[in-house]
């Protein structure tokens, strides 16, 4: 913030006569000088009424000798309250002349204004301008001067000086300024210089990430081919023995018929079972693995119609009952994946239901931007612990003597669900029946 600039009317009088100085302070300390013909020359000029209220008045000091003159221009500036301008006289015995006392002043204070009195002819101004030079901080003011002239002298010169500090201290102002912007611009091309940096390094490290993913990619399709490759051997290797054992076993069960005891046949029957169960896994670990894989061409789905065959598919037991809650709705989707969700869940629900009349109910809910599917089932229910873990591979609740099943049925309708960018979760308790749900995007 710029402070407001307060004027410095300070002048120097360097005489040696007394009675100088008196005159001196006589036109510029007080009012009693007259500008009355001044006044009346500014009226007629700029049509202003005079005003005695404008009568400047200045701080004056006094010298008599150039040498004291110098030491009160030196003490001046120490105290940081220079002269604004000085009235030197010419003829100053026993010491030094005008002249010289002004050519030493201004060596310590340059930007002094000032005003040479003379009576004498004793330095013509080719011989002053030979000493001082040509200067415009100089004017000569010939004995007797009149005391308006002394007045105008004054104020005019003062205000010159003022008004070179005022724009010598504009311009350090606007030098402090432009060195502040200046410092700024320099810490933030230093800062900007940095951040380029750091993205440069960043990009670098962003550039060798993304080659490792690259090669971490090519290994992940390597290995999922080969696994992929596997998993159609081994399945392969696996069936053909587990159908020449259930060959073998039908062969048994049929020549050996009379010869087995209940026991025997009990036996016979758990092994075909086990061997049935093994297939289905072997079936289920092949499908399980495929998911993903490849992307099935989306069509419009009507739920409606494709819960109606599958529950006919199904075939329920006639003490369970598979009701289709409300209307479903008709979306854009793979159809074959929405068929084997209801089909794993339906299929679940049907096989684990305990009650005398088992009921099973098909809803739908819209919900921002998802359709929410829910399977309801008044079945024994399942303990909130094991909620998350049935939806991982091969994890049953039920012993597989007692149920037929894989383990794999809920991973598979998890992952389905997560490959058509919706979820699928749980929601039960003991005794109460489960509902399974699951999303699809609008």
């Amino acid at each position: 913030m710029i402070k407001e600039y307060q004027r410095n009317r300070r002048v120097l009088v360097i005489d040696d006569s007394e009675s100088i100085h008196e005159d001196f302070r006589a036109i510029l300390g007080s009012s009693n000088v007259d500008t009355t013909t001044l006044d009346e020359a500014k009226a007629a000029i700029f049509s202003e009424i005079p005003n005695s209220s404008e009568q400047i008045s200045f701080e004056i000091e006094s010298a008599l000798q150039g040498q004291e003159g110098l030491q009160k221009v030196k003490q001046s500036l120490q105290e940081n309250r220079p002269y604004a301008m000085a009235f030197v006289d010419v003829r100053m015995p026993p010491g030094w002349d005008g002249v010289d006392t002004i050519k030493r002043i201004w060596q310590e204070c340059p930007e002094l204004q000032v005003v040479i009195c003379t009576a004498y002819s004793d330095y013509k101004w080719n011989d002053i301008v030979a000493k001082l030079g040509q200067s415009e901080r100089l004017v000569i003011l010939k004995k007797p001067f009149d005391n308006v002239e002394v007045y105008q002298l004054a104020s005019a010169l003062t205000e010159k000086w003022n008004l070179a500090r005022q724009a010598s201290l504009k311009m350090e102002q606007l030098e402090q300024i432009v060195q502040e912007r200046t410092e700024g611009h320099k810490k933030a091309n230093e800062q900007l210089k940095q951040e380029i940096a750091e993205r440069e390094h960043a990009e670098e490290e962003l550039e060798k990430l993304n080659k490792d993913l690259q090669s971490t990619i090519q290994k992940l399709e390597r290995a999922n081919k080969e696994l992929k490759e596997f998993a159609h051997i081994a399945a392969h290797d696996l069936k053909s023995p587990l159908r020449a054992i259930g060959t073998l076993v039908d062969w048994i069960s049929t020549d050996y018929a009379d010869k087995f005891d209940e026991q025997g046949k009990e036996r016979i029957r758990l092994l075909l079972t086990r061997a049935k169960q093994m297939s289905a896994l072997i079936d289920d670990i092949l499908r399980y693995s495929r998911l993903g894989q490849s992307s099935p061409e989306k069509q419009e789905v009507d739920f409606n119609a494709i819960l109606t065959e599958l529950i006919e598919e199904i075939d329920p037991p006639e003490n369970i009952e598979i009701i289709i809650d409300n209307k479903l709705p008709t979306i854009i989707c793979e159809k074959i994946h929405i068929i084997q969700i209801f089909r794993n869940l339906l299929t679940n629900a049907v096989k684990y239901i305990d009650k005398p009349r088992g009921q099973i109910k098909v809803r739908c809910v819209e919900q921002d931007s998802f359709w929410i599917f829910s399977v309801v089932d008044n079945g024994p229910g399942i303990d909130k612990k094991y909620h998350e873990k049935i939806f991982k591979v091969f994890q049953t609740l039920t012993p597989c003597d007692k149920v037929e099943s894989t383990g794999i049925g809920l991973s598979i309708v998890k992952k389905l669900a997560e490959v058509n960018s919706g979820r699928a979760w749980v929601e039960s308790e003991i005794g109460k029946g489960s509902t399974f749900f699951f999303t699809l995007p609008k």
